[in-house]
């Protein structure tokens, strides 16, 4: 009895020692520890003992549970003079990470680190199968395979039928102290069909989590850069810190090498991409002009916490020539690398610090941006430093609450800027202090009642860069005002329950009257140029969310607002309204929606049919239904469509134009895992697609191809139109991820 345990136990360290070519998990105990043996169960048709031979016998449907592993085969052999151990006859070995291995016969010696395999395959996490004609086990951590077929595709079983890819090589070997495997004459297979070999190839264990090695390249032809071919290398520098090393090799410009560095601390993190080469500037067409230079971008920040209350971070914006981005197609000027978000064609590089608490806020930042339009001169665009902003609520219970905040703010400029509006800057800086008071009271069936009152103090100081003939400076100023505001919202909600339809009906209503007259000339209104008065601030008390512009005097809205909830996800909302003043301010312009004593009546209707399909509406309006604005878009995935449109006009931008276009992105499924890409941004105005994309994609459960022909129709300054023709593929268990729909 006491060998048969012993048997038992060495099957049990079978299960670790013959372990997955792909892994080893990290719960098993080493083989070579024995110290501590396992519970061990065993299910067999018979038991035979040959003491004469010292060959113990288990056979039919035998089963071995050791601890979460399991051996099933249908006879196993302990050879006591050998001492070796055999499974024979539909071998099959599970462990606790889900990882399957699979034999015709196992063999294994005592000591547990040596041992082969034959007609082997395993099924790893992910759903990564390996098969070998033959595997061998050496110093407990190295496998050797014979005639390898690696995929992490589903194997179907019809006859003829070949998986969307597979890896074919003479011999692999996996090291799991590495963690990775090795080929030596690998072939890369689409579809049963040679497409590429290497004479070596490596790629991470499929349930390594992170590994240093080649990812997924990038290529194609572009008529500015030619042919290209980009090849990131991931290099895990240590568990909390990595760098992307992308060389891009183009035909007709110099090499670009791109660089993403990642690094995770205990209080925070940093992320930074750049790039950077030695070239001439060139057209949409690739002709060059102008001197070699080096030439380069850098985007990103990081955020790291002081305590519970405070954070600090930074965000970096910043390349050397306004189209360097455009010409490489490099990503990310519209990304948000900090606490502000710059404008388009703006950077933001910043520095800045935060606290928070349940009743409390604050900001401190400091900025510079860097302009890539054409219009813009860098000598004339602010420096902030600083910006602050503190924010305190005091809760009264059932006399509601009071938020009081200061805000300062400091902009310096090389040459005097003249802004859209006609005014002109060169320093400016202003000091705010503010409170302001809101309750909820709500009477008979139902009217809320929401009272508010706002009291503010600002004091300005303005430079406009106004000199006399001998040079002296008498543009600078100081001015102060003071600022109150005092009013209600009334509001009585009507609901209706049915069988079919909940519908939910709010007429609403607001009045104020704020101090008149406040709009100072002598303020320049550099915070609030693009200000519009819409569905989303319709009810607010200021319509103006920043300092530099107030609306004064006496003011009402008067609206309606709709819910109908049909349930399983169905409903549709809506909201309608106007916007009065007792007298009109010359201080704000038409687009705002502010100018006259009336607005234009401003709606939004949205509809959401569950997952399947939504679609919203936004409008500003005249008395003769005369569209000012009308933004409206739509989101389907339903049968085989999948994507976005929306259409907007504009009757008058900031610069007194029209715009109008439709940008639309998705893709229709056309074939079983074939899909027609399709993409447009269209100015209507101009008769010109900004951009377009058509192309056709492939997607199952482990690949995902695409060839995609695109079309920028832009022009800024020396670039014009450019077409590109780009090839993008990822193999789930070969450093790709899975593309989702």
């Amino acid at each position: 009895m006491l060998r048969q345990t012993f048997l038992l136990t060495a099957i049990a360290a079978l299960s670790t020692g013959m372990a997955a070519h792909a892994q080893t998990p990290p719960s098993a105990a080493p083989a070579s520890d024995q110290s501590a043996k396992p519970d061990v169960m065993v299910h067999a048709t018979t038991v035979v003992n040959d003491k004469n031979a010292q060959v113990i016998t288990a056979e039919g449907d035998v089963e071995v549970r050791v601890g979460d592993r399991v051996l099933r085969a249908d006879k196993v052999i302990y050879d006591q003079a050998k001492e070796t151990i055999r499974a024979q006859g539909h071998v099959q070995i599970t462990d606790s990470s889900g990882t399957t291995q699979f034999a015709d016969e196992i063999e294994i010696d005592k000591d547990f680190a040596n041992g082969f395999a034959t007609r082997f395959s395993t099924r790893m996490p992910g759903n990564a199968v390996a098969t070998a004609s033959s595997a061998v086990r050496t110093d407990s951590t190295r496998n050797a395979m014979d005639q390898v077929i690696f995929t992490s595709c589903e194997i179907c079983e019809a006859e003829g039928t070949s998986p969307t890819w597979s890896l074919r090589a003479r011999r692999a070997v996996q090291n799991q102290d590495t963690e990775m495997i090795t080929y030596q004459d690998a072939v890369l297979e689409i579809k049963g069909v040679p497409i590429l070999y290497v004479p070596y190839f490596a790629h991470p264990d499929p349930t390594s989590e992170r590994r240093s090695g080649l990812l997924i390249p990038d290529a194609g032809i572009d008529s500015k850069l030619g042919g290209f071919y980009e090849q990131p290398y991931y290099w895990a520098i240590s568990p909390s810190q990595d760098l992307t090393i992308s060389p891009m090799f183009s035909t007709a410009v110099n090499p670009l090498l791109k660089l993403g560095y990642r690094k995770r601390f205990f209080s925070g993190y940093i992320q930074l991409d750049g790039s950077a080469t030695y070239e001439q500037e060139f057209t949409s067409h690739g002709d060059k002009f102008g001197d070699k230079t080096w030439r380069s971008h850098l985007y990103g920040g990081g955020q790291f916490a002081i305590n519970d209350t405070w954070k600090w971070g930074f965000g970096v914006e910043r390349q050397s020539d306004d189209l360097y981005d455009r010409r490489y197609g490099i990503d990310g000027e519209d990304n948000q690398h900090g606490l502000y978000t710059s404008q388009p064609r703006q950077l933001v590089s910043q520095l800045f610090t935060t606290g928070q608490t349940q009743d409390f806020y604050a900001e401190i930042a400091g900025a510079v941006v860097q302009g890539l339009r054409a219009t813009d001169v860098n000598a004339q665009t602010p420096r902030i430093a600083p910006n602050l902003f503190a924010e305190k609520v005091y809760d009264l219970g059932s006399a509601g609450q009071i938020a009081a905040d200061l805000s300062a703010v400091a902009l310096f400029r090389d040459e005097v800027e003249t802004l859209p509006n006609g005014q002109t800057t060169l320093d400016s800086s202003r000091v705010t202090g503010s409170a302001e008071w809101d309750a909820q009271y709500i009477f008979g069936p139902g009217v809320v009642l929401q009272p508010f009152a706002q009291g503010r103090g600002d004091v300005y100081r303005i430079d406009s860069g106004a000199t006399t003939s001998t040079g002296a400076n008498v543009g600078a100023e100081t001015i102060s005002r003071f600022l109150g505001l005092v009013g209600t919202q009334v509001s009585m909600p009507f609901i209706r329950r049915g069988r079919h339809m909940d519908l939910l009906v709010e007429p609403i209503a607001m009045v104020g009257y704020g101090t008149p007259d406040a709009n100072d000339p002598r303020i320049v209104n550099e915070d609030s140029l693009l200000l519009e008065s819409d569905d989303s601030n319709l009810f607010k008390p200021n319509s103006v969310s920043n300092y530099d512009l107030w609306e004064g005097g006496t003011r009402a809205s008067i609206g309606l607002s709709a819910q109908a909830n049909f349930g399983n996800g169905v409903d549709v909302t809506g909201i309608v309204g106007r916007r009065w003043r007792e007298q009109a301010d010359p201080a704000f312009t038409q687009l705002s929606n502010l100018a006259g004593k009336k607005s234009d009546y401003v709606a939004s209707v949205q509809t959401n049919i569950g997952r399947a399909f939504s679609t919203g509406v936004r409008v500003r309006y005249d008395d003769n239904f005369n569209f000012s604005r009308i933004d409206l878009n739509a989101n389907a995935n339903v049968w085989r469509l999948n994507g976005s449109a929306r259409y907007y006009r504009i009757a008058e931008d900031a610069s007194g134009s029209e715009q109008q276009g439709i940008v639309l992105d998705g893709s229709v499924r056309v074939a079983n895992h074939w899909s027609a890409i399709f993409q447009q941004f269209r100015n209507i105005t101009d008769q010109r697609n900004l951009r377009l994309a058509l192309g056709v994609a492939y997607q199952d459960d482990c690949s995902y191809f695409s060839l995609t022909y695109q079309r920028t129709g832009s022009v800024d300054r020396t670039l014009g139109p450019s077409d590109s023709i780009q090839f993008h593929f990822a193999l789930t268990g070969l450093g790709g991820k899975k593309v989702g729909n």
